[in-house]
This record gives C-alpha cells, sequence and structure tokens, in this order.
C-alpha cells in the first residue's frame, strides 16, 4: 500500500498507542509481548509484532531466537525507536519485558517506554512520578479513546482474540459448501479439457494427449501451457481474474461459478503469479482473498491462502498474513512460497519489503 494510501490516526498519548494496539494486531491481545517500532522523524508505526508470554518452562533459547527474529526486522528501519507492551500479570510480563529490554539495548535500539497492560489498565514501568504514574495504573477505556474511534472510523477491526481472527477464515460449510464443491467439479472437468487439448497441441506432440499406459505422466506440463491453446489458457486466465477482481473492486463478491473457477485457474502457476504482482494491501484485496480463502475447495485453498498473505502483509495486517499462511500449509503442506512467507514472517519482513520484491523488474 502507498503512503497516500494509508490512514493517518495521531497517537497523543501512551494511552492512545494502548488503544491503538489491538487495532495494529487486528485483535486484543492476551498473554502476550507486543513491540512497537516507531520512525522518530514522522512518528509512524514501521513495524508491530506480538510474542506469547512465555511459560515457566519455556526455553530460555526459544525466547531468545523469537526475539532476534524480532530484532532483525527492527534493524532494517532505521531511526526508529521502540515501545514496548505486555499484557498480563506483573509476574510474567516484568521478566520478558526485562529479558526483551536487555536485548533491543544490545542490539543497539532505543526503548520508547515499556507499558504492562491488564485489566483496563496500564503501567508506564520507566515512569517514577507517583503522580502521572500511579502505583495502581492509569485506567484506559478503548471504545471511547479518540484514537481509537479514529481507527474504527477509517475501517480497521479490533476481533476480541486471535481465535476470532482465525475463524474469519474458517471454511464455509453447509450449502454453501455443497454448491462451491459442485461449481469446482465443473470448472475442475472444464480445465482438465482445455489442457487436454493443449496437450495434444504441445510443440512436437501429435494424437493423443494420453499415452498408452493412460496417466501421461512423462509429459512435460511447461510444454503444455507453452502449446498455442496453453497460451491461449493462460491469457483468458488472466482476464477472468481482472473480471473477478472488479467485481470486489466495487463490492459485489464472485458467484459460486466465478469463485470455483477462479480458485481452480490459480493452479496455474502464470496465473498465480500475475495475480501476486497486482497485490498491493487494498480493503478489496483483503476482503476478496479472504472470501475466496473460505469458498476455496481444500486442494485450492493454498494459493488463493497464500495471495491473502501478500494482500495483508502490504496491509500492514502481520497477524492476518500469519493465519492465512497457516491456512495455506494446513491444505498443502508443500507448497513452496507458503514455507517462503511461513519463514519471511517469522523473520519480520515488513511491507515495504514485500512491495518491492513483487514490483515488476525496470
Amino acid at each position: 500500500m502507498s503512503d497516500t494510501q494509508r490512514t493517518t490516526i495521531r497517537a497523543r498519548s501512551a494511552a492512545d498507542v494502548v488503544a491503538l494496539i489491538p487495532f495494529l494486531l487486528g485483535f486484543h491481545p492476551a498473554d502476550s509481548l507486543v513491540l512497537l517500532a516507531i520512525e522518530d522523524t514522522s512518528g509512524r508505526i514501521r513495524v508491530a509484532a506480538r510474542l506469547d508470554l512465555p511459560s515457566a518452562d519455556t526455553p530460555a533459547a526459544s525466547i531468545d531466537a523469537a526475539l532476534q527474529r524480532i530484532i532483525a526486522a527492527l534493524d532494517e528501519v532505521r531511526g526508529a525507536s521502540v515501545v514496548l507492551a505486555g499484557y498480563g500479570p506483573v509476574e510474567r510480563v516484568e521478566p520478558i519485558l526485562t529479558v526483551a529490554g536487555e536485548a533491543l539495548h544490545a542490539a543497539g535500539i532505543t526503548i520508547r517506554t515499556a507499558l504492562r497492560i491488564a485489566d483496563g489498565r496500564f503501567w508506564c514501568l520507566r515512569c517514577t512520578d507517583p503522580v502521572t504514574c500511579p502505583p495502581d495504573g492509569i485506567p484506559f477505556e478503548v471504545a471511547t479513546n479518540p484514537a481509537a474511534a479514529a481507527a474504527v472510523y477509517a475501517g480497521l477491526v479490533a476481533l476480541p482474540d486471535r481465535e476470532a481472527l482465525a475463524a474469519t477464515l474458517a471454511p464455509v460449510t453447509g450449502p454453501a459448501r455443497q454448491r462451491m464443491t459442485a461449481a469446482t467439479v465443473a470448472a475442475c472437468g472444464l480445465l482438465a479439457d482445455v489442457l487436454d487439448a493443449a496437450h495434444t497441441d504441445s510443440p512436437g506432440r501429435a494424437g493423443s494427449a494420453v499415452h498408452a499406459d493412460g496417466d501421461g505422466a512423462d509429459e512435460d506440463p511447461d510444454a503444455v501451457l507453452d502449446s498455442r491453446l496453453g497460451r491461449a489458457l493462460q491469457a483468458a486466465a488472466r482476464t477472468y481474474l481482472t473480471q473477478v477482481q472488479a467485481r470486489y473492486r466495487a463490492g459485489r463478491p464472485a458467484d459460486d461459478e466465478h469463485a470455483a473457477t477462479l480458485t481452480v485457474l490459480l493452479d496455474l502457476p502464470s496465473l498465480w503469479e500475475f495475480a501476486a504482482r497486482a497485490t498491493n494491501g487494498e480493503a478489496w484485496q483483503l476482503q476478496m482473498w479472504s472470501d475466496l480463502v473460505r469458498r476455496a475447495e481444500s486442494a485450492f485453498t493454498a494459493p488463493a491462502a497464500t495471495l491473502l498473505a501478500l494482500s495483508a502483509l502490504q496491509a500492514g495486517h502481520g497477524p492476518l498474513a500469519a493465519i492465512a499462511v497457516d491456512r495455506a500449509l494446513a491444505a498443502d503442506p508443500q507448497d513452496r512460497f507458503a514455507q517462503l512467507l511461513d519463514r519471511a514472517i517469522a523473520a519480520g519482513i515488513n511491507p515495504d519489503t514485500v512491495t518491492a520484491l513483487l514490483s515488476p523488474a525496470p
């Protein structure tokens, strides 16, 4: 998403920052450590990362590895300092805040402030003034906070917890699933017919598309798609994608036939790459790919889920991106791009890097 497309919401106090964190994550965190990297000159939040609070039996090496992954991402943001926010009881929050603070200090990263949040109150842990930072904490209410109100007005959502965010991508069930199953079977049959014809038309190939042994296993799929009909299929698939995108851009979700056909066509590597280069984190794209992830049959979920993850990363919505990658890997553990995204998210890749990687070479 370009800077001109980003909504500007100003946080003028610690209470504003605390109220905005759920909207940055997409859900209200609990038992969590949140790190916000904020540019010192512009005040722009460049990275919002979250870790589960470690339990008593969590290995120290695991905690350090998680922090180092985030610090690696923070290192890419020059001229930024960090807000640390721990959610939970003092006996669980203060130890991880200490460990995180030491790791950031060792990396040369400045800490703006360290907060603990629990039960509708927050504590500024570096503040010793009992008037401005009372021992029993400072009460806050997200529902009445002006920064949170601005976030809601901008269309940002803070769900109750991470499980609620994951539920927004749960597969459709009942009659909706039955309709999508039937539409997907029909789309697969149509694509198989076209590929069979392209197989016959592929360079150096004559006669039936099926080998004598009946499986055609030694046919090069790239050769099939490089045939006259294969190239026509890929061009038609790009047109189809553009038409479906226009529907979602206008606020009209695709019907079952169009949705199923697109999820099947996205199995074509060239169409997935074409769609990936067109992702930019706009709200309609998040809605489109989320809808298709929910409606896709399991065998065709991974392409739509990885495209949702790309859009979410570019929108700065890391938690949604992580959940989308989880859906992709659950559907296809061998999906190489889902595996790559999983590692990139763990390393704290930022939206600007994603956009640069997807931009066509000059």
